[in-house]
């Protein structure tokens, strides 16, 4: 008997072509494609500054991640097929809005890494974000730590042959939908997007790899903020703060317009941040074609 149902999903239609497509490319490394996207962010930083001065002394800070989660809840919120995934050749629209990244629990070399993952909601203001990433990231770099670190920890007691027989099993529960709430909240790749933000150390973005483990298909890279100099039509050359955002994407999940709007949308939100600071307007449609569930936001709200 096939099983359809999931935790963290329903099935969804999709038209024929693109039905038959996870036969086509059966993988997500086959079927991945690369987009580059620049940001300015002269915008942003007055508002975190402005932010900075609003909550002097309250401990809150402003970073150019939380604006991004911010603009990225939304932008799913308003275009829901990009919160879709493919299992055992079929689609599902995810039930929740989630991200992963990974913290690490000090700046340096030997400092441990912790996978976050961290549940959004459509509404959410840039001060819901930036409560709840705080609370989340120092949870992850607390002594007590998250349920990441402990799973990580039990596989440390494992040997290679056991850990490769669990993989294995795994994979085969999650092709067959036999996966449990319990398994996916074990990984950091069942999530809507999973962010690396290398900019926070002073990197350029890179172009992130996919994982044939879990059913994330968007990987989001955030590089470091610079300054790019622009020659205008005039012959004027003029001054900008940029990032560059590099993506990964499951093509199979979404075409390149819808995902190309869904960039553009991405990219106002951040160069307009004060947008953030209101609760938006989400249609009726959107909402109920995100088909977002209290068990999906569940999965991950140890903190929320």
């Amino acid at each position: 008997m096939i099983v359809n149902k999931r935790p963290d999903g329903v099935p969804t239609k999709v038209p024929g072509y693109t039905k038959v497509l996870p036969f086509l490319m059966p993988t997500r490394n086959e079927s991945t494609i690369y987009m580059s996207q620049e940001i300015e962010m002269d915008n942003a930083l007055a508002f975190m500054k402005e932010w900075a001065e609003k909550n002097d002394g309250m401990g809150k800070v402003l970073t150019p991640m939380q604006i991004f989660l911010c603009a990225l809840a939304r932008t799913v919120a308003r275009r829901p097929r990009l919160n879709r995934f493919i299992s055992n050749q079929r689609y599902y629209q995810r039930n929740n809005i989630s991200v992963s990244f990974v913290a690490k629990k000090s700046l340096s070399d030997d400092g441990l890494e912790v996978n976050v993952i961290m549940p959004l909601q459509p509404q959410d203001t840039i001060t819901d974000v930036n409560d709840r990433f705080q609370r989340f990231v120092e949870k992850a770099r607390s002594s007590e730590g998250n349920k990441s670190e402990k799973d990580v920890d039990l596989f440390d007691k494992m040997p290679h042959w056991l850990i490769k027989l669990t993989m294995k099993t795994i994979k085969w529960l999650d092709k067959h939908n036999w996966i449990s709430k319990d398994i996916i909240r074990m990984f950091p790749f069942y999530c809507t997007v999973f962010v690396t933000n290398v900019g926070s150390i002073g990197l350029d973005a890179p172009f992130h790899h996919n994982f044939e483990c879990g059913n994330v298909g968007i990987f989001a890279a955030l590089g470091k903020i610079k300054k790019d100099h622009r020659v205008q039509e005039d012959g004027s050359v003029v001054s900008k703060t940029v990032m560059t955002i590099n993506w990964t994407f499951d093509d199979r999940i979404v075409d390149g317009i819808y995902t190309g709007r869904a960039m553009n949308m991405l990219k106002k939100l951040m160069e307009n941040p004060e947008v953030l600071a209101e609760v938006p307007e989400i249609s009726r449609k959107n909402l109920d074609a995100l088909a977002l569930t209290e068990e999906g936001w569940k999965m991950w709200d140890e903190l929320a």
